[in-house]
């Protein structure tokens, strides 16, 4: 079973994406309380949040080399493919996907791992992730909160 899990990713976006940065640099690491996985794909919710994502990556967290690209610029040999809605990822048998946008994603069968980040906004991204909640429990998936 796909193993769905939904974590706590600050109150703001910008927070957001440094988490995003962080979570996938200890699983590049290959930290033991996260899977081990040989490629992550990251769905943010618009191209201009993509683009900021990648950007950062560059130089967040400043110890951490993390091989990655956007989903439209020849993401061959990364660990870590960044797209958006309507992008197309590559194949893999062995990845995970880490879900920026509150929106639950078509595509959630080709991984083995689903992390949904929630940011706590008191506002309307927190009700679109609390839908994604309630369609993950619809298609029998068990997800967990982890509150960071």
């Amino acid at each position: 079973m796909l193993q769905t899990k939904f974590l706590s990713a600050g109150s703001s976006q910008k927070e957001a994406l440094k988490y995003t940065c962080e979570i996938v640099s200890k699983i590049f690491l290959k930290d033991i309380n996260y899977p081990d996985v040989d490629k992550i794909d990251i769905r943010c919710e618009s191209a201009n949040e993509a683009e900021e994502l990648n950007e950062l990556l560059w130089t967040y967290p400043e110890d951490v080399l993390l091989p990655h690209n956007l989903t439209h610029k020849n993401p061959e040999n990364v660990f870590v493919e960044i797209g958006y809605p309507g992008s197309a990822f590559g194949e893999n048998d062995k990845k995970m996907l880490l879900n920026l946008n509150p929106d639950l994603p078509n595509q959630i069968s080709e991984y083995l791992y689903y992390y949904q980040l929630v940011i706590a906004d008191n506002s309307k991204l927190r009700e679109r992730v609390a839908t994604t909640w309630q369609e993950c429990k619809s298609m029998g998936l068990s997800p967990s909160f982890i509150d960071n």
